[in-house]
């Protein structure tokens, strides 16, 4: 108990370390407030549209939002990796704050429903950039891969903090004021988060060299599909996702159901269900916190996906009002434990390169298969009834988790990295092209070496077996017995024997007592050789080092200088 307590107050520690990071402060803060306006906005909508039409318009007006966010997402994750990322988000996030304020003006003079619903349409599509560009963005923000799965947490919370208040909120301005109210809380969330976002520091887009492979808009778009295709743990955490994100399509239409129709309560019981999914995700955060610091990430998909499931199915077996919040409350817990360990996974795995694109190919999909779960819960509902539609869907989701528990192992990480190394690393050329998770894999093999001042490190004409990054301390580099530079912290050598399979092309000696962390050949190769961008980027390294002239050699006084130098 005391060994689980301390782990919980590290991840927690962990969390709140989070907000020290000037840029993933705002971002955390302005992703809780787009979540609000998505969230009210949604609430609003779907009830909207039962008083227009009843089920099936709930479903249709749902759907209808979403496949519009679908198609629009490959585009726009296009524009994460051509842009500024701060730019992409704050224009995001003010234009689809400016639609919802049409929008809240336009059920309030009574305009068409179909007017209301194409601008619900209208509004996914302008914040459908939103996520593939902050998910790529928070990655070059997070300083570790610790950081990174604490703000990932962090940014849960925010959103189910977004989304319990919205809930509530919306229940309460639904059942005291209107529902042109909801509308205008919902416009107002969306300005707040443009304002937090435009005080992010400026970020240059994204430079890579073009690909030769990939002319043209539809083969640059169609990257994000091949990267997600084209590895097997990526195609595994798709499919999973895909199958959470159908449930929570189905999961936002029945709760309209279960509190209008199954239980006959009011419009307000629609927010407070929702609000007790907020709740059930809050909790979650806390045990994410816990299982992404163990690196247990397989556990979060699994048993998320079986809460889900199981707590469906309750309250088709006991309709009662106490059951639903309870029901949905769990159902917050389990869809957040897979929402928020995709979303770090892909972050992990995702090529910085490609991320965005990758990411709003995984968006594509989230939004279309949240559409078919919208429409696939009243047609069942017309076709079952109600509480047999809840053991089906809540059956499906288990399912899915039993089958695939085996295959999920691929997602276990091991012991956090050392934030030092890690940064080192990410500091060169050569490896700042990685995907987080195989950097992550690479400072787990690196090893420390103290060379004392006048220790060889490497030794020309030797066989290199070792890459090499300066901790703390400095070394010379002689050519032929001629002195040709220094390198201090941060920087690298012993890349050249390495890439071009040669004997070691210089000597380096330290200058006094230097720590450096050392790469052996097999790990250097296999995680260079393996990345176009890392590869030409060691190339590049070497070459420079190869043709550069060499430097003014420093003063030395005495005899020992003279030795040094003749």
């Amino acid at each position: 108990m005391d060994v689980a307590l301390r782990r919980f107050r590290f991840s927690m520690r962990a969390l709140t370390d989070v907000f020290a990071n000037r840029d993933l402060a705002r971002l955390v803060l302005a992703w809780g407030a787009f979540t609000f306006a998505g969230w009210a906005f949604a609430i609003a909508l779907s009830v909207y549209a039962f008083h227009h039409g009843e089920i099936w318009a709930v479903g249709i007006a749902a759907a209808a939002r979403q496949l519009a966010g679908g198609l629009a997402s490959p585009f726009s994750g296009l524009m994460g990796d051509r842009f500024s990322r701060r730019l992409v988000l704050v224009g995001s996030a003010l234009l689809g704050a400016i639609i919802l304020g049409i929008c809240a003006y336009a059920v309030d003079a009574h305009w068409p429903s179909e007017i209301i619903y194409a601008l619900g349409a209208l509004s996914t599509v302008a914040v459908s950039p939103y996520v593939p560009a902050e998910g790529a963005l928070l990655p070059q923000v997070a300083r570790t891969p610790q950081e990174l799965s604490a703000a990932n947490v962090a940014h849960n919370e925010a959103s189910n903090l977004g989304f319990l208040t919205a809930s509530l909120a919306i229940g309460v301005l639904m059942s005291a004021v209107s529902l042109g109210s909801a509308f205008i809380a919902a416009a107002a969330a969306g300005s707040l988060a443009s304002l937090l976002l435009f005080t992010l520091r400026k970020d240059a887009p994204p430079r890579y060299e073009p690909d030769q492979t990939a002319s043209g808009m539809l083969r640059e778009l169609a990257l994000g599909f091949k990267a997600v295709h084209s590895d097997r743990k990526l195609r595994l955490l798709d499919n999973v996702m895909s199958v959470n994100d159908f449930i929570e399509g189905v999961a936002n239409v029945m709760v309209v159901i279960i509190a209008l129709d199954l239980l006959g309560r009011g419009e307000g019981t629609v927010g407070y269900l929702h609000a007790s999914w907020a709740i059930g995700a809050l909790i979650a955060g806390g045990v994410l916190a816990v299982l992404a610091r163990r690196g247990n990430l397989t556990a979060a998909i699994a048993t998320g996906c079986l809460i889900t499931g199981t707590a469906f199915a309750l309250p088709g077996l006991w309709p009662s009002i106490a059951v639903a919040y309870i029901s949905f409350m769990l159902v917050g817990y389990g869809y957040a434990s897979v929402k928020v360990t995709g979303r770090t996974l892909m972050q992990r795995l995702g090529d910085p390169e490609t991320l965005a694109r990758a990411i709003a190919f995984l968006e594509t999909n989230r939004l279309i298969a949240m559409a078919l779960g919208s429409l696939a819960a009243p047609a069942l509902v017309e076709l079952i009834g109600i509480r047999p539609a809840l053991f089906f869907f809540g059956g499906l989701v288990a399912t899915v988790a039993l089958v695939r528990w085996r295959a999920l192992r691929v997602f276990e990480i091991g012991a956090p990295v050392s934030e030092r190394h890690y940064e080192l690393l990410r500091g060169t050329s050569i490896f700042a092209p990685l995907p987080v998770e195989t950097l992550e894999g690479v400072t787990h093999a690196l090893v420390e070496v103290e060379a004392d001042a006048g220790q060889e490190v490497t030794t020309q004409g030797d066989r290199g077996d070792r890459f090499y990054v300066i901790e703390d301390g400095e070394v010379e580099v002689f050519e032929n017995g001629l002195f040709k530079r220094r390198q201090g912290e941060g920087q690298c050598f012993g890349e050249i024997a390495l890439i071009r399979d040669v004997r070691r092309t210089a000597t380096v000696r330290a200058t006094r007592t230097t720590r450096l962390v050392a790469l052996s050949r097999h790990r250097f190769i296999e995680a260079v050789a393996g990345h176009r961008r890392s590869s030409h980027a060691a190339a590049t390294v070497a070459s420079g080092w190869l043709t550069a002239p060499a430097e003014e050699p420093p003063l030395k006084v005495g005899a020992e200088a003279s030795d040094r130098w003749s």
